[in-house]
Order: C-alpha cells, then sequence, then structure tokens
C-alpha cells in the first residue's frame, strides 16, 4: 500500500468523508512534512528550510482542524423544524469563530516565539505558513 493510500485511509478514519477536502489535506501534509524532513536533513546548513517546515506542518494543522470542524458541524441536509437553517447556522458561526481565533492565538504564539527566542527568518515563516494557500487550490481545482 502506497503512502497516498495509508494517509488517504488515515484521513478518512479521521472524518475527511469528502473527497476533494480529503484529497487537499493529503497534498498539503505530504508537502508540509516533506518540507519539514528537508528542513530537518539541511539543518546543518542552515535554518531556513527548517523554520519553514515548521510553519507548513502549523498550516496543515490549522487546515486539518477547521476542515474536520466544518465537515463534523454542518449537517447533509436541513432539519424539517429548522427550514432555514438560522438555527444550525448560529451553532456553527459561534464555534467556528471561537476555534479560528484560537486557532490565530495559537499560530501567533508560535510565530512569536520562532521569531524572538530562536530568530527565525521572517521570509522562511511567511512561505512556511502560505503553502496552504498554495496547496489547498491546486489540489482543488487539479484533480488527482
Amino acid at each position: 500500500m502506497s503512502i497516498i493510500e495509508q494517509v488517504d485511509r488515515r484521513l478518512w478514519r479521521s472524518g475527511f468523508i469528502h473527497a476533494p477536502l480529503r484529497r487537499a489535506a493529503r497534498n498539503l501534509f505530504l508537502f508540509s512534512l516533506l518540507f519539514f524532513v528537508a528542513g530537518m536533513l539541511s539543518l546543518a546548513w542552515g535554518r531556513f528550510l527548517f523554520w519553514g517546515g515548521v510553519m507548513a506542518m502549523l498550516s496543515f494543522w490549522n487546515f486539518y482542524t477547521l476542515a474536520l470542524f466544518i465537515q463534523q458541524a454542518l449537517p447533509a441536509s436541513i432539519p424539517e423544524d429548522d427550514k432555514n437553517g438560522l438555527s444550525r447556522a448560529r451553532i456553527v458561526k459561534k464555534g467556528l469563530l471561537i476555534r479560528t481565533q484560537l486557532r490565530l492565538f495559537i499560530t501567533g504564539i508560535f510565530v512569536y516565539i520562532a521569531l524572538v527566542f530562536f530568530q527565525a527568518s521572517p521570509g522562511a515563516l511567511a512561505v512556511g505558513l502560505s503553502t496552504a494557500m498554495i496547496i489547498i487550490p491546486v489540489s482543488l481545482i487539479f484533480r488527482g
């Protein structure tokens, strides 16, 4: 069994039942993992790839938790007693807002620690954090 099939199976078991989101999460995970391993291997020559890989893994974690929450919070259909979906929408909005703000806070703490205590390159952090901005749209546009 290939690594792609193993990651797909793990994501399916975690709750990624929608194929496009599973594919995007898989591609982002594999790219982030590859980026992180390359950074670990090249740590003796410089820290740019390492910090980019760390932030890429953090970017994957942000996408993973957000996508998992959305898939669990949104029902497949609107219940009969809630014709317009207003009550469900309020619940989802509040949960999403709290979770997003908490993830943003945690990400900010990690970026602050990397910049201040470890003197990481701001460019490396930006490259790592922006991997999701490239990998996810490419994964959703080019199916394969």
